[in-house]
């Protein structure tokens, strides 16, 4: 027999039958089986314990249960997976329907860029997202905006609400350089749903500002007892069409339906003087009307007394004018007369004339009365009928004087 080598190294390479081998790290590997408690001091920092290895065999087990759901039924799993994606797919495309309702304006993005207006109402289709968004307005829905106050929830056992007036939009100056206080009420709706969505960033903002901008205008060219009483239609109307031009040369999309007046007062702080005022103002509007009265009762009086006057001396100058041609046609016949017998003429125009004088004058007639020396006395014209003696009494009494 060979000698034995004692160093171990050189037993690393005897590999024939009765030779033991050797463990590489220089020790040799022990026999046990797989659940054998390590013994020893060789490789125990790498042995494991019961521990470990029911956790392997938990993983084995999971790993197990893997293989039987894809491993050997692979191809059923991909057919699911593929119906299962066609049906993501189709939900997907089924996103883009919508409904417009016949109020509604359907408004479709294209990447949030716009493409078309919607008008007719039923189902419509649009790309579903991220592709195409539809954005539906109410296009008749009529909203309401409160400027120059604002209503306040009721408290608790409350029913109606309470307003609270906001003084910086309230009060206004008027016309006639007289302070006001103003709420009212706007109502519009939405006639344009492209232009209402992207020309306008806050719509309520820029319809309270424009109110608020109109009216003011218009409250400044109006005084303020028109604003208080008979000219309040007139500035509802005003304001709303300077309104209307405001927003359509902002191509809103927006149409005001009407403004009402809620309230028209003086401030508060003034309101007893300003009632002392209207009250001077009726006492001054009932003395005028009291002064038409008076006025229209005297005056068809006067002009009735008028036109009698008118009348009387329309009739007066027609008789003058007729006197008139009356003497100058008698004139006319006397001078012809004249023409024919200047002496005749002469003579009796002379009678005439007399008579004429002699008549309007006091006469007096004296004459003698047979042999007496006391004349007689005669007044011709004496007032008293009864006493005086008859014309032609004392016509023959003077006849017989001169014999």
């Amino acid at each position: 027999m060979a000698p034995q080598d004692d160093n171990p190294d050189n037993n690393l390479g005897n590999s024939g039958p009765g030779k033991k081998k050797a463990n590489p790290w220089g020790s040799p590997e022990p026999k046990r089986g797989p659940w054998q408690p390590n013994s020893g001091n060789g490789g125990g920092g790498n042995r494991r314990g019961p521990d470990q290895s029911d956790l392997d065999d938990i993983l084995r087990k999971v790993q197990g249960n893997f293989k039987n759901a894809f491993g050997n039924n692979g191809g059923n799993n991909t057919r699911l997976i593929t119906i299962g994606i066609i049906a993501v797919f189709l939900i997907w495309l089924a996103s883009g329907f919508y409904f417009i309702q016949s109020n509604q304006h359907g408004v479709v993005l294209t990447f949030g860029k716009y493409t078309k207006t919607d008008e007719q109402p039923g189902l419509k289709y649009r790309l579903p997202w991220p592709f195409q968004s539809a954005t539906i307005v109410d296009v008749t829905q009529e909203r309401r905006l409160q400027i120059g106050y604002a209503e306040v929830a009721p408290a608790r056992g409350r029913i109606a609400s309470t307003s609270l007036n906001t003084t910086d939009e309230s009060l206004m100056l008027t016309g006639d350089e007289n302070i006001i206080d103003i709420n009212f009420v706007v109502l519009w709706r939405i006639n344009n749903a492209k232009e209402f969505l992207f020309s306008l960033r806050d719509p309520d903002d820029t319809i309270k500002l424009v109110a608020s901008s109109a009216m003011r205008e218009v409250i400044g060219q109006t005084k303020i007892q028109s604003a208080l009483t008979e000219g309040r239609t007139k500035v509802q109307n005003d304001t709303r069409a300077l309104m209307q031009q405001i927003l359509d040369e902002y191509k809103s999309g927006i149409t005001i339906n009407n403004v009402q007046l809620q309230k028209v007062d003086p401030p508060e702080a003034v309101v007893d003087a300003f009632n002392e005022v209207q009250r001077a103002r009726q006492d001054q509007e009932r003395a005028r009307n009291t002064a038409e009265a008076y006025s229209n009762s005297i005056l068809p009086v006067a002009k009735g007394e008028a036109s009698k006057l008118l009348q009387q001396a329309e009739g007066y100058r027609q008789e003058v004018i007729n006197r008139a041609k009356g003497d100058a046609a008698r004139f006319d016949a006397v001078y012809a007369a004249y023409q024919s017998g200047p002496n005749v003429t002469a003579e009796r125009m002379y009678l005439e004339t007399m008579e004429e004088v002699i008549g309007n004058a006091r006469t007096i007639v004296l004459g003698s009365s047979n042999g007496t020396n006391i004349l007689p006395y005669l007044p011709v014209q004496n007032t008293d009928k009864a006493a005086k003696p008859k014309l032609s009494d004392a016509a023959s009494q003077v006849t017989a004087g001169d014999q």
